[in-house]
């Protein structure tokens, strides 16, 4: 639904009204960075220094997953399949099986399951989860992460296939109590589109959630197709009708909904990344690869443009400390190599970017004066 402008009524004096838009003007300005330090290899230290980077209470984000690690239950709340009686299936940490690459030379394993069939647990869910607890709205995500599916993918049936899902409770998919992002119509061959992105609530239109159930938008690329794509979410979860959901691909908006995003019971929520799927086979593995989690959108992101819209690579970069004029991140290159010119986007509390990338070159250390574009008159 449209946003109405409110009107002020009454009378106000010029100097009031000059106060006032001075003060909503410098509330709206964009995260303007003015100078670059540290080193811009992978891993490195940085920091970022500017103007208008706004708060974030907690510099890090909520979870942000490179496969590192040896137990995936340490970031996340869960992960299916989790069956006892077939664990070689089960959503872990993976080096490459199966002949699927990495989607960049910068990390070493990827997360990836099996959907064999049997119930959720079992197989015809692949996907991880993070609960969380909503206690006052609004409420924000930020998710983003590289998907594909396997060479061999068995297709059949309706070939029901879900990308993300939002649920009541502590596990996905409460039925009817929950949304989510499938594709619809959906692949049904290695060649096929994906058609469209799809919002879907399970109880809709008797649902709780808005309109969402109504929705399609946006070509989707098919993650059957032997790419790797990254997917990147921002929502804003309200009970009015102030709420979003957008989503990109590649750095192509897809989905940029506008409506209440949560109308469900109590306040524990789960979220999760992959989702369910109607073909369950030996072939039919999904993969996962750097996933990035906050409850702000707050962010700091490497692009390949300077006009953030015309970018179709963007990495999150990971955040340590965070004040209104300096961040400190450590550098996630992903798809980046050495040598490459990049360009450094910061997103304030309210999703608004910096206006132009600011530009870095990839690798070594660097001490990086502010481009006159760069520069905003306040």
């Amino acid at each position: 639904m449209a946003r109405q402008d409110r009107l002020l009524k009454g009378t106000v004096t010029d100097s009031a009204v000059c106060l006032l838009m001075c003060l909503a003007g410098s509330a709206a300005a964009a995260p303007v960075i003015q100078g670059v330090s540290g080193t811009f290899a992978h891993k490195g230290s940085v920091t970022i220094t500017g103007s208008g980077f706004g708060t974030k209470a907690v510099a890090a984000p909520v979870v942000w997953d490179d496969a590192s690690g040896t137990n995936i239950l340490n970031k996340w709340s869960g992960a299916w399949p989790k069956t006892a009686t077939t664990p070689s299936n089960n959503t872990n940490y993976r080096t490459p099986i199966r002949g699927i690459s990495l989607p960049h030379n910068h990390i070493t394993n990827y997360i990836a399951g099996c959907g064999i069939g049997g119930d959720a647990y079992s197989g015809n869910n692949v996907l991880i989860y993070k609960n969380r607890t909503i206690s006052s709205y609004p409420a924000f995500t930020f998710f983003s992460w590289y998907q594909r599916s396997d060479d061999a993918w068995r297709f059949g049936g309706d070939n029901n296939y879900k990308v993300w899902d939002f649920s009541n409770g502590s596990e996905p998919y409460d039925l009817p109590n929950n949304w989510y992002v499938e594709y619809n119509p959906v692949p049904t061959s290695a060649t096929s589109t994906a058609g469209a992105y799809h919002l879907n609530d399970d109880a809709y239109p008797n649902g709780l959630n808005g309109n969402i159930g109504s929705w399609w938008q946006g070509t989707a690329i098919s993650p059957m197709s032997g790419v790797w794509t990254k997917i990147q979410m921002e929502i804003r979860y309200d009970q009015t009708s102030s709420g979003y959901i957008k989503l990109w691909e590649n750095g192509v908006l897809k989905i940029n909904y506008s409506g209440r995003t949560d109308g469900l019971s109590g306040n524990t929520r789960s979220e999760a990344i992959g989702g369910y799927q109607r073909m369950t086979d030996s072939n039919n593995w999904r993969y996962f690869a750097d996933v990035y989690l906050d409850y702000t959108p707050a962010r700091v992101v490497l692009a390949n443009n300077s006009v953030l819209g015309q970018a179709t690579i963007i990495e999150p970069q990971i955040p340590s400390a965070w004040t209104a004029s300096s961040i400190s991140v450590s550098v996630n290159l992903g798809k980046f190599a050495s040598g490459q010119t990049a360009y450094l986007f910061v997103f304030d509390s309210t999703g608004t970017a910096s206006a132009a990338g600011f530009p870095i070159t990839v690798g070594g250390a660097t001490t990086t004066l502010p481009a006159p574009s760069n520069l905003r008159v306040q």
